[in-house]
């Protein structure tokens, strides 16, 4: 009897364990964006594509950068509030620099309208995504067309994150760049989502 007892506790504890790592695995998946800022001094327009992007974030050129959202598995398709994704900056298969949530980037959904065919939701939404990085401080916001799988992959469901197609605008500061914040608009696209390794 003493034997099933300590069996069932292992068992229930390696349960816990489990289920503790899955849900503390995050999804991630590849963010670009293409926006247009109109600086008011100069009558410039600033081209700013994802790699100029992360130069403005990091300071300096990233050979082989990429730009990743990354979001904690577990949220609900079509949650409002705060989505809890931060942003990922890597060189090759190596993380060079983060951009936390809340305090420094920030996914908040404002309103959503699902639709669900068979097991992928498709998601008209109002996204603000903030940034105050320190050298770039930005406040975009437009409909963003989600594409959710609540497909299972690697015993992750997929249901909390979506790829993303995004119009925004707003405004952007960039430090050394731009005089002020001045007005912006453009695109923002993340791929499909897919768990951390």
């Amino acid at each position: 009897m003493k034997q099933t007892i300590q069996i069932a506790v292992a068992i229930s504890l390696m349960l816990i364990v489990s289920v503790a790592n899955s849900q503390a695995q995050n999804l991630v998946q590849s963010l670009s964006v293409s926006l247009t800022a109109y600086d008011t001094v100069g009558n410039r327009t600033i081209r700013i594509g994802t790699q100029q992007l992360i130069r403005y974030f990091v300071g300096t050129n990233v050979p082989n950068g990429h730009l990743y959202l990354v979001t904690p598995s577990g949220n609900t398709p079509g949650a409002i509030g705060n989505l809890n994704a931060f942003l990922r900056i890597t060189s090759g298969s190596a993380t060079i620099y983060e951009i936390p949530s809340p305090d420094q980037f920030n996914v908040y959904q404002d309103f959503a309208v699902l639709r669900t065919s068979g097991l992928t939701i498709s998601s008209h939404a109002l996204n603000r995504f903030s940034i105050d990085s320190g050298s770039v401080r930005a406040e975009l916001q437009g409909l963003s067309n989600w594409n959710i799988s609540q497909r299972t992959v690697s015993g992750l469901n997929m249901g909390g994150a979506g790829s993303i197609y995004a119009k925004v605008n707003g405004w952007i500061s960039i430090y050394n760049v731009t005089d002020s914040a001045v007005p912006v608009g453009g695109l923002i696209v993340a791929g499909r989502p897919r768990p951390e390794r």
